[in-house]
């Protein structure tokens, strides 16, 4: 691996995600791609750079803004259609550029500061971020996509400024980069403030003469080199804001921050616990969650509580330690400033839509690996040192990383095993945050659509004991009793679910499909057109209430719809069927009464 270390580390960021390729739609995948408008077509190019990212999905994601994430979608929807492997491929392969970036930026750190280490603590470094279990998140699910993007650009920008004398087209080029991460995701903006640690603790490595600052001739020099470098990436990173639709160009809209409505000090309180939490991730990895876990492990803290204080106490003297050693221990320095720069866009400073969440520390993640990369050299170089001439010190040190290092695969490749399906996830979540009201709501989607009802229903009334108001729920539980023969119990819960949430379609599209199973198909199609309204831009209700006015011997109403369906998603083999039966002779002369 010393010889050829690009391979051992694009290869060991490949075999770990190698179980994931098959891996199904969970999450977000479903709102983000496969029922995203934007996606299913190319033609929808321009849409995509106009319109946020959350188009297709719930109110709460309406103002994200990501079109280079939305284009790649459309793109491996293009080739592949709705087939998984597609999306975890190129899933992977970004991850292993990630990986062999990071192994770049390690050399050239270590190699500006202690360069006969610089081999051994970039090898390191790349290894465990390419095996790292925090990072499962980002690459088995297939809006995890973002993360990967957003780093690559920032690595890569970061590259290409630090090595701009070799082209003069680089940091050209690293500008770019900067813009197409911050379309990628919003914490992409960070790559200025990333640059300048760089610069600042390996100027080498930033690609300046000297170290920046006002001592002498060349460290001014080197200063107005780093401000003028970094104001020019930070003012690509600005047109994130005057691209992005709409009003409010920082965050995301208000129905989507997790802290809506809440005082400064329980942001600060409860940030102060994530931060710990993250930091925690970073060194031991387990167990791990997703969003759901973490907010029921941290609740809204004030900021005086004793835990808030004592993860203040514990993030506050890692963060001044990364202060204190930029000139005695640079490279330690680097690794832990980085983190915390890093985290600055996910610390809901601006308020975001997460507590928490192993996906954000992608990028983060980069900094504990350069840390502890380099940390694991010194260590072997302690060993040689202490024990000159003897062999088998310095093999035990090796075999402790090694076996550091096979325990991080396990771990990842056990995660990723958690990631196979939706039930899977949900049921590991369930072990982790058995009262969660949203785990115990999607677990009970995933037992309804493998026929386990009673399973369903306890997971249901769970949900419903602890948020009662939670409408989803209530759809859950209508489309439970309609499948067991309860049609009236069916229709108040989908009430219910409207009464709670007006703007949500899925009451209405549910309670459609319940009416026409009982053959009432004027009201199903009558309940379809209200969700219509509400979501235009929804296939599936097109198809449906097609399907059903052709059966009431509606065919011109039942062709718009039909036709509606396709150019909305052209994958879509059912909608293209149906068309076909309503455009033949004869058709709409079904009967009224005839179930879809």
């Amino acid at each position: 691996m010393r010889a050829r270390p690009g391979l051992g580390v694009g290869a060991a960021a490949a075999v770990v995600y190698l179980g994931t390729l098959g891996n199904l739609p969970v999450l977000d995948d479903g709102w983000a791609i496969f029922d995203n408008p934007l996606v299913r077509s190319l033609a929808n190019l321009a849409r995509i750079f106009r319109e946020p990212y959350g188009v297709g999905g719930p109110s709460t994601v309406g103002g994200v803004y990501r079109p280079v994430t939305t284009l790649t979608h459309a793109l491996n929807y293009a080739v592949g259609g709705r087939a998984v492997v597609g999306y975890h491929a190129v899933n992977l392969a970004l991850h292993v550029l990630c990986s062999l970036l990071v192994l770049a930026l390690a050399r050239r750190v270590v190699a500006a500061t202690a360069p006969a280490r610089a081999g051994a603590a970039a090898l390191a470094a790349g290894l465990l971020f390419a095996v790292h279990p925090v990072h499962v998140e980002a690459v088995a699910a297939l809006t995890g996509r973002a993360e990967l993007l957003a780093a690559l650009a920032v690595l890569s920008a970061l590259h290409l400024a630090g090595t701009r004398e070799r082209g003069a087209w680089r940091f050209p080029a690293a500008l770019a980069a900067v813009v197409l991460g911050v379309l990628s995701k919003e914490n992409a903006a960070v790559a200025a403030l990333l640059f300048a640690l760089v610069a600042l603790a390996a100027p080498a490595a930033a690609g300046l003469r000297a170290r920046p600052g006002l001592a002498d001739r060349e460290g001014r020099r080197a200063l107005g080199t780093l401000l003028a470098l970094s104001a020019a990436m930070a003012a690509a990173a600005g047109v994130y804001v005057l691209a992005r639709p709409g009003k409010g160009a920082l965050g995301s809209p208000v129905v989507a921050q997790w802290f809506a409505g809440r005082p400064r000090s329980v942001v600060a309180g409860t940030m102060s616990r994530a931060f710990l939490e993250y930091l925690r991730l970073l060194v031991f990895p387990h167990p791990l969650g997703v969003d759901f876990y973490y907010s029921s492990r941290i609740p809204f803290t004030d900021a005086l509580t004793a835990p808030a204080l004592w993860s203040a106490l514990v993030w506050g003297t890692v963060l001044l330690t990364g202060l204190l050693s930029l000139r005695r221990a640079p490279v330690r320095a680097l690794g832990i400033l980085w983190v915390f720069a890093a985290l600055l866009p996910v610390s809901n400073l601006v308020p975001t839509g997460v507590l928490m969440a192993e996906r954000l520390l992608y990028l983060p993640s980069v900094g504990f690996c350069l840390w502890a990369g380099h940390g694991a050299a010194v260590l072997q170089e302690e060993v040689a040192r202490r024990w000159p001439g003897r062999a088998a010190p310095g093999r035990a040190s090796t075999a402790l990383f090694l076996a550091a290092l096979a325990a991080l695969s396990a771990k990842t490749v056990l995660r990723g095993v958690e990631w196979r399906d939706a039930r899977t996830l949900w049921e590991a979540e369930l072990r982790l945050a058995p009262l969660d009201p949203v785990v115990n709501n999607n677990l009970a989607v995933e037992y309804l659509a493998r026929g386990e009802v009673e399973k369903a229903r306890q997971r249901l009334e769970v949900t419903l004991r602890v948020a009662p108001s939670y409408w989803r729920a209530h759809v859950n539980m209508g489309i439970l009793q309609q499948k067991t023969g309860e049609p009236e119990r069916a229709m108040r819960s989908f009430r219910m679910a409207q009464l709670i949430d007006p703007s949500a379609p899925s009451p209405l599209f549910f309670a459609g499909l319940a009416l026409a199973d009982e053959g009432r198909l004027e009201e199903a199609v009558a309940s379809l057109a209200r969700a219509e309204r509400l979501a235009p831009e929804d296939a599936r209700t097109r198809l449906y209430r097609g399907r059903w006015l052709a059966r009431l011997g509606r065919t011109g109403e039942a062709r718009a719809e039909l036709e509606r369906a396709v150019a909305l998603d052209p994958a879509d083999r059912s909608a293209r069927e149906e068309l076909e039966k309503v455009r033949r002779p004869g058709a709409g002369s079904a009967a009224p009464e005839s179930r879809p």
